[in-house]
């Protein structure tokens, strides 16, 4: 049986942008194949802020990171990587006798918690009512039309394919934002309308949040890397203050040239 979409507005507010020069100004100012926070939100920013992304529990309740740590015995801290937290042997798959619940999200925020970074930076900006919203173009619900093949002993079956929004065959019909490791489709919008993404992309039941987002006055930019479990900020000072300061987010500041790799929590060891 075919998937079902959630009802879509016919005319959306978020739009495909035509033109991927929106986004030239990223590009130069990332340090390429660092691993420190300028190699995934570009440099030159006043300061810079990491969101732990939380653990969802049951959709409407989340564990944080700090629970986690209550829990294993370990240190949160800036540069705190999951494994480490909670105690595991390897960073790839983790596992740990402390620690028997989910892991964080990665590649996309928590949808409220992502709404409510937005929130914050919208009193940062003096285009909030314009805004980028960049989704990495290997995302499978870009491109739901795809058959799988399996078999069970000597039979052979296809899967029927699922249905492709028509915003996502916009989209991957589209123009790129091409930088190296990642290509991204691009939307445009009000911040407001961030958590319809996942209706209009036809992404359901998941709720991915977009990859990097930033306001047409670049005043600052959100990245979450698709490998990481953790949204990176670059921003003013001021913005910087009020994310961390937020009761409903768990971030911290950090710095430009700060690590991130799997090997940078040198506390939890």
């Amino acid at each position: 049986m075919f998937t079902q979409f959630p009802p879509v507005c016919n005319d959306p507010m978020m739009q495909p942008v035509n033109d991927a020069s929106v986004s030239d100004w990223i590009e130069p100012r990332l340090t390429m194949g660092s691993g420190t926070t300028t190699g995934v939100v570009p440099g030159g920013f006043d300061a810079y802020v990491r969101v732990l992304h939380p653990i969802d529990v049951d959709g409407d309740h989340v564990v944080r990171w700090r629970d986690v740590a209550a829990t294993t015995g370990r240190t949160l801290h800036p540069l705190v990587q999951w494994w480490r937290l909670i105690d595991a042997e390897d960073s790839i798959n983790p596992h740990s006798e402390r620690w028997d619940g989910d892991e964080p999200e990665v590649g996309s925020i928590d949808q409220p918690d992502n709404q409510r970074l937005l929130d914050v930076l919208a009193h940062h900006t003096n285009s909030s009512d314009l805004a980028y919203f960049a989704l990495w173009d290997g995302w499978g619900f870009l491109r739901t039309g795809a058959t799988v093949h399996y078999s069970t002993g000597v039979r052979r079956f296809f899967s029927r394919p699922d249905p492709v929004a028509p915003m996502a065959s916009r989209l991957i019909d589209g123009p790129r934002i091409r930088h190296p490791g990642r290509d991204y489709v691009v939307l445009s919008g009000s911040l407001t309308e961030a958590s319809t993404i996942p209706d209009i992309i036809g992404a359901r039941p998941w709720s991915p949040s977009a990859n990097l987002v930033w306001p047409q006055d670049r005043s600052w930019c959100v990245a979450t890397e698709v490998d990481f479990d953790s949204t990176l900020v670059g921003c003013s000072r001021e913005a910087a203050n009020e994310i961390v300061a937020c009761s409903d987010l768990e971030a911290f500041p950090i710095n430009p040239d700060d690590s991130l790799q799997y090997d940078a929590d040198l506390v939890n060891r």
